[in-house]
């Protein structure tokens, strides 16, 4: 411990008595640090409390197990929660249950330098976080769905009839010079189409700008070709465009692997929030030729956390054609890095990232807070 700071035992039992005092049913501590904190806390605190450890370093976390850490596990109502991701934690809390108002929050005071700014953020984002009621009827606005696609996408059709009948028009921009190649997929959906062609020349945000230009919604999603979306997903991103509080919303998405029912996990290869849905404005312009990000939305934002996008990336495409679309992605760096395909990916059964059935998701608005 720091110097001038209190023994954990001392605490451990400080805390304790706030979260008494408050009816704190959940004692969540952010950084496990040494690890003595939170072995005091599973020690002391009463059965009825749930205390869960969450940390933003699972290598050090793997340290400490090797020293004895994870024998805390055999304390009733214990939960850890590692990810090197700041939202797949702040996710995990938010959709099995976990809210501020009965939960006593610890920053670990043992943290300093980066951990600490670290652990500080994850406990100011969930502090921040608020969970919002839907509205109960989607607004008469009209919706732009789009894409940017190649002609030699798998599974074209199947894509475009995901997109459900109330969608008003669907702009597709394609990598290639004319309509020659591209697949008639009018016949697919009852809304207007709009194809534009243009090669993709190694720039995804000005392929993803032409998009933009000939969307004529209120509102506007999108979506890749190797992504798809439930219809209760669906239906929920339509009423969140009555929501007048919030101008873009980010989706968790699911990218399965090695079949549907697990999912690529670990540093970030969930949540991967994905902004998708957002108000159509003049101001939104995509930046960056690879890993592209929409700038120029005004306002507060959100995570649906109810409306994952399912990728389909490792189920439709062969290693060959992943690692063709690598090769534009490279192309597109300059040379500063490079992306290779592991033979091999962190992934986790679904059943345990998506929410628990006994309780009711609401989608999140996002505090206004610097990450830095």
């Amino acid at each position: 411990m720091k110097a001038n700071s209190s023994t954990p035992e001392e605490a451990a039992e400080k805390h304790l008595r706030y979260a008494k005092r408050r009816n704190a049913k959940t004692i969540i501590l952010f950084g496990a640090g040494s690890g003595t904190l939170g072995k005091v806390l599973a020690e002391k605190k009463s059965s009825e409390q749930e205390l869960i450890i969450c940390d933003l370093y699972p290598e050090h976390i793997r340290m400490l197990n090797k020293g004895g850490f994870g024998e805390i596990n055999k304390n009733e109502n214990y939960t850890l929660l590692t990810d090197s991701s700041i939202w797949a934690l702040l996710l995990l809390l938010s959709q099995n249950g976990y809210e501020t108002t009965d939960s006593h929050l610890i920053l670990n005071p043992e943290l300093d330098g980066q951990s600490k700014n670290k652990h500080q953020n994850l406990q100011k984002l969930f502090s921040g976080t608020k969970q919002i009621d839907p509205p109960e009827h989607a607004s008469p606005c009209k919706i732009s769905a789009a894409a940017i696609l190649s002609p030699d996408e798998p599974e074209l059709a199947d894509f475009i009839t995901n997109f459900p009948d109330w969608i008003d028009e669907i702009v597709l921009v394609w990598d290639c010079a004319d309509l020659t190649p591209v697949p008639q997929l009018g016949k697919f959906h009852r809304a207007e189409i709009i194809n534009v062609c243009h090669h993709l020349e190694a720039d995804f945000s000005a392929q993803r700008n032409r998009m933009l230009e000939n969307c004529s919604g209120d509102w506007i999603i999108y979506l890749d070709a190797d992504e798809r979306l439930s219809k209760e997903s669906w239906d929920t991103t339509r009423l969140m465009t009555s929501f007048k509080g919030c101008n873009g919303w980010y989706l968790p998405r699911m990218t399965f692997y090695p079949d549907r029912e697990h999912c690529r996990i670990g540093y970030g290869l969930w949540p991967d929030l994905q902004l998708r849905l957002f108000r159509n404005s003049p101001s939104l312009k995509f930046v960056n030729k690879i890993h592209e990000q929409l700038t120029g939305i005004n306002g507060a934002s959100g995570i649906l956390t109810n409306c994952p996008i399912q990728h389909l990336t490792h189920l439709l495409k062969s290693r060959k054609m992943i690692e063709s679309k690598l090769e534009k992605f490279n192309s597109s760096t300059g040379g500063n890095f490079s992306h290779q395909l592991g033979n091999e990916f962190p992934h986790l059964a679904n059943k345990f990232v998506i929410p628990r059935n006994d309780w009711k998701l609401s989608p999140l608005l996002l505090p206004d807070i610097n990450m830095a």
